[in-house]
């Protein structure tokens, strides 16, 4: 009995150490903004909130949006380049 619960423990313990998302994703040599949402839906960020960031000079091919150490698609109103005055990036949160 004694050595069923042990190996009993011993594969509970296994499954509870395994990780649910990986960190391979994550380019240690590139710089992550985080933006906090409070609920699921569709985001709207403009070209002025990222302006306030130091961000409005980025080209719009170089974002990307990532959950759970998967990549989610993201929408701009320009496809490359910076974006312009009013420009946007949409983005549907989970």
């Amino acid at each position: 009995m004694k050595k069923l619960l042990v190996i009993f423990f011993t594969f509970l313990s296994a499954i509870g150490s395994a990780q649910t998302y990986s960190n391979s994703w994550i380019d240690y040599s590139k710089t992550y903004y985080k933006f906090k949402v409070g609920i699921s839906g569709l985001y709207h960020i403009t070209q002025s909130t990222l302006n306030s960031l130091g961000l409005g000079n980025i080209p719009a091919e170089q974002f990307q949006l990532w959950r759970n150490g998967q990549e989610v698609t993201l929408y701009t109103n320009t496809p490359t380049g910076p974006l312009p005055a009013g420009g946007y990036i949409d983005s549907g949160g989970k």
